[in-house]
């Protein structure tokens, strides 16, 4: 037993459950943790003096982090009988509490089947602190909520507001659930079990009264239009997925029955669903890359952070600069950010300045809140005033020469020992400690080498969740758990890399986009490598990719990359015709496709009726300069997404054999939180696992005589591809 229960009986006759589940920072729902309720239960009703029991939380900042996922992952190699069992046994639980006068109080996070035991309960209380979030996320997992939750959500806030919540996974601060109606009040932190209390001897909550439009809006929804929603829903689901994530689907249908009248009809289909779709290889897959999640947050083995970050100075107050100073104000942190020209300056303080507008839009700052947080950035021209920085992001210039010079003024302008971290995206972050002299100009090595460190951001840095964190041939562990520290601080997902041309992010994708440029050179259609693409489940296409990212820095990056790699990242011949035409991507209007003045893609309505579709338009001008090369060259789209994926494997083994990162499932993970890799499949390595190691060999082979020999497999490719042995455990 974990002895995580305990039971009190208050002077009112009110029982208090708390949960606090001993050597773990987070409740987690476990087997042994379910028995021990059970029990608590069997106890609640054995003694008839108890009026009403409280749930409660012994944590700190959480009410519950859901079920324990090592126990549903050792499940999921079990048959779906097995699991289907495991199930009822939770469900069966939570229906015998849903028999009390009971109530959940709750502060800090709720997430899965931590929310499925609050809404078994009569009640439900939560504190407007804003770590109080509300959720089911195992729509993330693979899966739905299976212990009565995809059932007693829409029962309790209507189809309309409960299937949002339940496919997409998204959490809830306490006030607006309170308004869906998922929790009845919210009260202040030294409130909560005081008011408990009393709304269970009462049996009076202030609920929120919806307006007539929003009962209406149920009350047709949940009746006569449920059919309508889910058509509707079905649609959205399939554009979001593409059939891809079977698990929204079959909540749906859950979800629907839910309202539909026969309640325990739906709990049943609740539990066979859940039992279907944790033993899909969709689901293994997404529990593996939430087991890698948690890994990367693990912090170098005995390293403590260099020095402790107040201060962060930003060098370029560019589109990256802003936005890592950005990132780093809304978190709490004092900012200097330097630039040594005024109207840039300006320019990205005005940028900083419409991030937060936009937040305050959304209402996730208050108007008061984000000007405070917009306060202390400090802007500047002068490196002197970055002398109390502890931690300097630099992001300036792609040119080793321009980043060595920023790092030798910082050493002079900052007397005590800082962590300097580069933004590059494909420079070495060893050659940065360095010194330089051509004779023009000279640069000494850095004072403390052992203090530099890469810490990639992407862009949009506000939006991107991965950062890669750079172990630079100088780096110490101390300087590398100061940078991994720091990106946690501002709630991105870290992979460490070794210091390496394209790090894994950008040297893997860069021949997804080179050989996307080659087939459009080849005279396959660009739309249907876009569609190609999009069908096998990446979020963007390798042209809106491009065009994302900015031609000129992808430019740029794929010309390190030769330098550094040779041949098989060499430019097409195309990109010279599309040089001349000075394509920059969305940021400039133009690029592989056209754009509005306020960034969205141009597209045009093609079809009839109700069939009509949005198409976006491509640049007449890269369609004529292609057409001028070559003819049209019709492919299948499964030899399109063979030439644009298999390019992927090819590289990401040699990042392997070559120990660029040490863990294939982080460097899956960097590809899925950093380039939007579908995350069905598992990342680019666990893609090639389930393909098989010796097929995709045989592919590559294949290919490399046909489409050029940077599909030839690297050696370690080949010998596991010999006994087809997986990369991914």
């Amino acid at each position: 037993m974990s002895n995580a229960i305990t039971l009190k009986k208050l002077d009112s006759g009110i029982m208090l459950v708390t949960i606090d589940l001993p050597g773990s920072k987070m409740n987690l729902l476990s087997e042994s943790v379910l028995i021990e309720l059970n029990d608590a239960i069997d106890q609640i009703e054995s003694d008839t003096s108890v009026r009403g029991v409280i749930i409660a939380s012994g944590k700190e900042d959480n009410f519950g982090a859901g079920a324990n996922v090592e126990e549903i992952q050792a499940l999921q190699s079990q048959p779906a009988e097995r699991i289907y069992e495991a199930v009822k046994k939770g469900r069966a639980i939570f229906a015998r509490l849903e028999k009390l006068n009971s109530i959940a109080a709750v502060h800090g996070i709720s997430l899965g089947g931590f929310t499925e035991l609050g809404l078994a309960c009569k009640y439900r209380v939560a504190t407007s602190d804003d770590k109080t979030q509300i959720g089911v996320p195992e729509i993330m997992l693979g899966f739905i909520p299976g212990w009565g939750g995809t059932v007693r959500l829409p029962r309790l806030i209507g189809l309309a507001n409960a299937f949002p919540l339940i496919s997409t996974g998204k959490q809830v601060p306490a006030k607006k659930a309170w308004k869906l109606g998922m929790v009845d009040e919210v009260v202040d932190r030294e409130k909560l079990l005081s008011r408990a209390e009393e709304i269970l001897l009462s049996g009076s909550p202030r609920r929120y009264k919806p307006s007539m439009k929003e009962a209406a809006t149920r009350s047709f929804f949940d009746g006569v239009g449920k059919g309508l929603f889910a058509s509707l829903a079905a649609k959205q689901v399939y554009a979001a997925t593409r059939g891809k994530m079977p698990a929204p689907m079959e909540a749906l249908k859950v979800c629907v029955k839910a309202v539909s009248g026969d309640r325990e009809a739906a709990f049943e289909a609740e539990s066979q669903a859940f039992a279907r779709l944790a033993t899909t290889q969709v689901s293994r897959n997404l529990v593996a890359i939430f087991f890698a999640q948690t890994e990367s947050k693990k912090m170098p083995e005995g390293a403590k952070p260099a020095v402790k970050v107040q201060t962060v100075g930003v060098l370029g107050a560019g589109v990256m600069g802003a936005g890592i100073a950005q990132s780093a104000a809304y978190k709490g942190f004092k900012v200097i950010l330097k630039d040594i020209n005024q109207e840039a300056l300006d320019k990205g303080m005005a940028a900083i300045g419409k991030l937060f507008d936009e937040l305050v839009e959304r209402k996730k700052l208050s108007r008061s809140d984000a000007d405070g947080m917009l306060a202390n950035i400090t802007p500047t021209l002068h490196y002197e005033e970055m002398a109390d920085c502890d931690l300097v992001i630099e992001a300036v210039a792609e040119v080793m020469k321009v980043k060595k010079i920023v790092r030798g003024e910082l050493d002079k302008a900052i007397k005590k020992p800082y962590v300097f971290a580069t933004n590059t995206s494909s420079l070495s972050v060893g050659e940065m400690a360095e010194g330089h002299d051509d004779g023009k100009v000279k640069v000494d090595p850095a004072r403390h080498p052992e203090l530099v460190v890469g810490i990639h951001f992407f862009n949009p840095v506000h939006k991107m969740p991965l950062v890669e964190i750079v172990r630079g041939s100088t780096t110490s562990a101390e300087a590398l758990a100061c940078a991994k520290a720091f990106a946690l601080k501002l709630g991105k997902t870290t992979v460490t890399t070794n210091d390496a041309p394209g790090f894994v992010v950008n040297r893997i994708l860069a021949p997804y986009m080179l050989e996307a440029i080659r087939m459009a050179q080849e005279g396959v259609p660009m739309a249907d490598i876009e569609k190609a693409a999009k069908n096998f489940g990446i979020k963007m296409g390798p042209f809106n990719l491009l065009d994302e990212v900015g031609l000129d820095i992808a430019g740029h990056v794929i010309d390190t990359l030769y330098g550094a790699l040779g041949e098989r990242m060499a430019r097409p011949a195309i990109l010279e015709d599309l040089d001349a035409l000075k394509l920059l991507g969305r940021k400039g209007g133009r690029g592989f496709f056209l754009y509005k003045p306020d960034g969205s893609r141009v597209s045009v309505m093609e079809g009839k009726a109700f069939r009509k579709k949005k198409v976006y338009v491509f640049n007449p001008d890269v369609l004529s300069a292609i057409a001028k090369r070559t003819g049209v060259n019709k492919k299948t789209e499964g030899e399109i997404q063979d030439r644009l994926f298999l390019a992927m494997v090819a590289e990401a083994a040699r990042c392997m054999e070559e120990n660029v990162i040490d863990d294939p499932a982080q460097l899956d993970l960097a590809m899925i939180f950093g380039t939007g890799f579908p995350p069905h499949v598992g990342g680019v390595l666990k893609w090639a696992d389930s393909t098989g190691t010796k097929l995709v060999c045989q592919k590559l082979d294949w290919l490399s005589k046909v489409a050029g020999a940077n599909y030839a497999p690297c050696e370690l490719l080949r010998d596991k591809a010999s006994t087809n042995e997986p990369f991914v455990g």
